[in-house]
């Protein structure tokens, strides 16, 4: 029985399934994903330097929905898009069938495992090491996503990459460097801290907005401070219009003050050999 909008997966299936058994697979779809489901999009962002892989069977792609680590120098990854309905498939003797769940669910399942649901307004259960908005991950309808929402999940991922930094502390005083995580490096790399077991050798530069160290090539620093505005307006991290109101580019009331973005290069044409 089809309904001619089943996906190619579920059709894979239902053939695969229907070798290994005597009669016709039956696609049974719940009355959901045949309704108009509403248009709109919901984006998971990573601030911080790991990338995760999470696996959520046939409600994701293969391979689970892979969220990129944050690049050196920009504010956020790469977004992972979830529709506003995630639908997975299951089978029941001859019938598969569907159970969709909200975006927004989905997005709290990938993030914050185990704390998809609340009781009395509060989150219910919890999941130490799984949670993905302790390592600077979290979820959101808007793109980009807010200043409030990056300094969230900012806050969040210090807070547990000092906690890390604290029991590494420890393991040097007692000399355990071999149990020493990555987790451990990823916040000594963070905060720029050159340990024994974690030596820095780039050259650090004080940032004018906070003080903070920075690295060469910067354009943003995670204070905020634009350090590059050529650099930060050509990445697509700051406007012509941000530069303006800053006072640091060219204006109908101050046409004096300019920012000069870098010529775009020239493309190498090699020789034709006749």
């Amino acid at each position: 029985m089809a309904f001619g909008n089943e996906t190619a997966g579920a059709q894979y299936a239902a053939r695969e399934r229907e070798a290994i058994m005597t009669g016709p697979m039956i696609f049974q779809p719940e009355l959901a994903v045949q309704l108009e489901i509403p248009k709109y999009v919901l984006y998971i962002y990573n601030i911080g330097p790991m990338s995760f892989a999470i696996e959520k069977g046939s409600a994701g792609p293969r391979g689970g929905y892979k969220i990129k680590a944050c690049e050196k120098g920009r504010p956020f990854s790469e977004p992972v898009l979830i529709p506003s309905i995630v639908t997975d498939t299951y089978m029941i003797e001859n019938e598969m069938k569907t159970h969709s769940v909200t975006g927004e669910f989905m997005c709290r399942d990938i993030v914050h495992p185990f704390i998809a649901h609340s009781i009395n307004g509060k989150e219910a259960g919890w999941s130490v090491g799984q949670n993905l908005d302790d390592f600077g991950v979290f979820w959101t309808k808007n793109s980009p996503p807010t200043n409030e929402e990056l300094e969230g999940a900012r806050k969040a991922m210090e807070k547990t990459f000092r906690a890390a930094l604290a029991e590494a502390t420890q393991l040097e005083a007692i000399g355990q460097l071999q149990s020493i995580t990555p987790l451990m490096r990823h916040a000594a790399d963070y905060f720029e801290e050159d340990r024994a077991w974690n030596k820095i050798y780039n050259k650090r530069q004080e940032c004018p907005g906070c003080g903070g160290p920075t690295k060469p090539g910067t354009a943003v620093h995670t204070c905020g401070a634009v350090l590059d505005w050529p650099r930060a307006i050509q990445l697509g991290l700051k406007t012509k219009a941000d530069a303006v109101a800053a006072g640091v580019a060219a204006s109908n009331d101050n046409p004096s003050v300019q920012v000069t973005l870098p010529a775009p290069k020239k493309k190498r044409v090699a020789p034709v050999i006749k």
